[in-house]
């Protein structure tokens, strides 16, 4: 048995539904993703990780939610430096979705980190210290248990000099953490509109596609994605396994439910 968690990253609803979002409708994207997804077995678990809205209000977040109400799992979400946690909040009234520490099945426990604190006003951010020293003693509680980390800012420059200056500012904190606990098996963020595997302290690290626009690799400056393979919307899941590993799968609304095989 194993658990499926369902990766959805960097949704940039506005906060009028319609307006484009680099010439397209985010809304639309993200329901026909869902679309194609509600086709697959259900989920146990989806993510949600940052950039949901792009600088919007409540109500885009509430769309957001109405919007993939359609699939299975608990939802489970986190700011990028789009989003505005305290609005976030807002539409949660409950704190449902903001739970940092999720215990799942098969000795499996999801830890969520913020990386909005100290904005450089340019896309970078950083774990606050207070958020590291809450890692650390979740790292030192959990030493029995697979981890998943999931968190907005890739930690690992990809070749592209505009998205490196804008990646996760302090990640020798977080590897310095991670390096020293095995029990961490992988981690996963957004930020980057691309699905790259990538590795970090020695883990693997997956990077999910944008719900709606792609960028680009390997370029110096901000440019969008031309290939028409791979500038669709897209999705990562993933398949955790009781004995810790880890298997990614990779979703774009161009690929058919039978090509959707893992992105190994």
């Amino acid at each position: 048995m194993s658990l499926r968690v369902l990766q959805l990253s960097d949704c940039h609803l506005p906060a009028v539904p319609e307006t484009p979002f680099y010439d397209r409708d985010a809304d639309r994207s993200l329901a026909q993703l869902v679309a194609q997804l509600v086709l697959l077995p259900p989920f146990d678990h989806l993510l949600l990780t940052g950039d949901l809205t792009h600088h919007a209000g409540g109500e885009a977040y509430r769309r957001l939610l109405s919007i993939i109400e359609p699939l299975s799992g608990e939802r489970h979400w986190l700011p990028g430096n789009h989003d505005d946690l305290a609005i976030m909040q807002a539409a949660d009234p409950g704190g449902r979705l903001e739970c940092k520490q999720v215990d799942l099945d098969h000795d499996w426990t999801l830890l969520q980190l913020d990386t909005t604190a100290c904005p450089d006003g340019r896309g970078s951010g950083s774990l606050a210290d207070e958020e590291l020293a809450w890692l650390e003693q979740r790292l030192t509680a959990l030493q029995e248990r697979h981890l998943l980390l999931a968190l907005h800012h890739n930690p690992v420059a990809t070749g592209s000099r505009w998205q490196d200056e804008i990646r996760l500012a302090n990640p020798e904190a977080l590897e310095a953490i991670v390096a020293d606990s095995p029990q961490v098996r992988g981690l996963i963020c957004g930020h980057l509109h691309q699905a790259l595997n990538l590795s970090f302290a020695g883990r693997p690290l997956w990077s999910a596609p944008s719900t709606v626009v792609q960028f680009a690799q390997g370029c110096d400056d901000f440019t969008l994605e031309a290939d028409p393979r791979l500038s669709t919307p897209g999705c990562r899941w993933y398949e955790l396994h009781a004995d810790g590993r880890i298997d990614a799968h990779l979703l774009r609304l161009s690929t058919t439910l039978e090509e959707a095989v893992p992105d190994v």
